[in-house]
């Protein structure tokens, strides 16, 4: 009896986890504000605005944001609020015209991380969805007080720059579900 008890446990974890894992949502489809470009198996993920904002700089040229330099998937939101903090430019810049969006009510955008960033490209451009172009994108990443890191969707290489030499590089917010 005791072992039939924990079949039945077992199987009812594994039924409510797939369960879990089905989503209606796929990568490329549109669902809580933009494309779908990352699913995890309890159906969170990333998804990118549907447009690009207008081409900008990073901002705070010559200023090294502090804790604005994590890289990985899930860093970008944290990334783009210690730069609107760290940066009092007047001027728009990347991070804040992201942390500013709005669309379809959704109002928790970011700029992504590098890697978020690549994988946008990966999982987005590469397969011909989410309406993003060829072009230089700016991350949210930044690696020394000049410049922060790009990637280049026409290549999929990710580069540095330089934020005053490149103040017209593409932006595309993201956003966590």
């Amino acid at each position: 009896m005791k072992i039939t008890l924990n079949y039945v446990i077992a199987f009812s974890l594994v039924l409510f986890f797939a369960s879990c894992a089905k989503s209606k949502h796929k990568i490329g489809s549109m669902y809580k504000g933009g494309y779908v470009f990352k699913i995890n198996m309890f159906g969170h993920g990333l998804c990118a605005a549907p447009k690009d904002l207008k081409p900008q700089e990073w901002g705070c040229y010559g200023t090294l944001i502090n804790g604005a330099n994590g890289d990985a998937i899930g860093d970008g939101k944290q990334n783009t609020k210690d730069i609107v903090a760290g940066c009092t430019s007047f001027y728009p810049f990347a991070a804040k015209s992201c942390d500013e969006l709005v669309v379809d009510s959704y109002d928790d955008w970011y700029l992504p991380s590098l890697d978020e960033l690549l994988l946008m490209h990966r999982e987005l451009y590469s397969q011909s969805l989410g309406g993003l172009s060829s072009g230089e994108y700016w991350s949210s990443t930044q690696n020394y007080s000049l410049g922060a890191w790009k990637v280049d969707f026409s290549t999929g290489e990710k580069g540095n720059n330089s934020n005053k030499a490149n103040k017209g590089l593409r932006v595309r917010a993201i956003r966590s579900f």
